[in-house]
């Protein structure tokens, strides 16, 4: 039979995203953010709340049962590619829960901005928790983590290792080729167009921003930023950071990128008047490591092929 505690406690830690500690674990008994779950055997066949823990167990070779919003997972994450077999959970916010239960999962991954429904998972199956996000550490160290914890749940630590180091190589690799073509001290702002007046702009410890600092470059938003690391702003927050680069994430609807490029402020900006403007494929801002490597790639893709006379 399989069991699971909560702890009322370990949920006031998990609200304000303070580090949990350590609980005495037996070989079956697997710790998360919220407490313990004992299993009677290793789980194999897991549901999943969110893009990342979906990239996350695709990248130690699992594939999950039970994945929401997968269109939109191939629009906007791309990579890698989901399973052939598994059960579409609707949308991330409010998951269908008959498909849910139709999945047969040994084991629900949520992270944090779930929490409120963890109850209602439970009654399911053993519902774990992992995050990334809603934290002031570096989205890329958080992400290695909850790529460890999985690593452990799985019985895959070694992958896990192994696609952290292969993930590091190729971020590295990615900032040796800017290097190659340009300076090092530059600051590039890392934004997400919402519309013609409107940005999401990457703090330092967003997975864009920790991605920039592994690869030895400045964040040039040194602003305030929310609990997922990012700034509601503006042309004119924009306009501040004065003479920078900027690099935006696709995908942008035309008409929008069309009004705004075409837009006299828009002509004004320093990355504009200099050609410092970068359009990076999709990549998804709260990703997994995957993500932050496929970033690194397509950001210096785009700086190496605007070097190009």
């Amino acid at each position: 039979m399989k069991k699971h505690w909560f702890s009322r406690v370990a949920l006031g830690c998990i609200v304000t995203f303070a580090p949990f500690a350590a609980l005495p674990a037996t070989a079956n008994t697997v710790t998360h953010e919220l407490g313990q779950a004992e299993f009677d055997k290793p789980p194999t066949r897991f549901a999943v709340s969110n893009w990342a823990l979906t990239e996350s167990l695709l990248a130690l070779g699992v594939d999950p049962v039970a994945i929401p919003e997968v269109d939109a997972y191939r629009e906007w994450v791309v990579a890698p590619p989901l399973p052939e077999k598994f059960i579409d959970l609707g949308t991330r916010m409010e998951p269908n829960f008959e498909a849910l239960r139709q999945s047969n999962p040994d084991a629900i991954l949520i992270s944090s901005d779930s929490v409120m429904a963890y109850d209602k998972f439970s009654t399911v199956a053993p519902t774990l928790v992992y995050s990334i996000y809603n934290s002031n550490d570096a989205a890329m160290d958080r992400a290695e983590t909850l790529l460890r914890n999985l690593g452990k749940l799985t019985g895959k630590s070694a992958k896990a290792e192994d696609v952290i180091k292969q993930v590091n190589a190729r971020i590295a690799a990615a900032a040796e080729r800017i290097r190659a073509v340009s300076s090092t001290d530059r600051k590039f702002a890392i934004v997400r167009i919402i519309d013609e007046t409107n940005f999401r702009i990457h703090g330092k410890t967003s997975l864009f921003g920790s991605v920039l600092a592994r690869m030895g470059f400045d964040n040039a938003w040194q602003g305030s930023v929310n609990s997922w690391s990012f700034h509601n702003g503006t042309v004119a927050d924009l306009a501040s950071m004065g003479d920078i680069e900027l690099a935006y994430i696709e995908p942008v609807a035309p008409t929008i990128k069309a009004k705004l490029f075409q837009s006299p402020l828009w002509k004004t900006l320093p990355f504009v008047r200099h050609n410092q403007v970068y359009a990076i494929p999709s990549s998804w801002t709260f990703g997994s490591v995957l993500s932050g490597a496929r970033f690194a790639e397509q950001f210096a893709d785009a700086i190496v092929r605007n070097s190009k006379p």
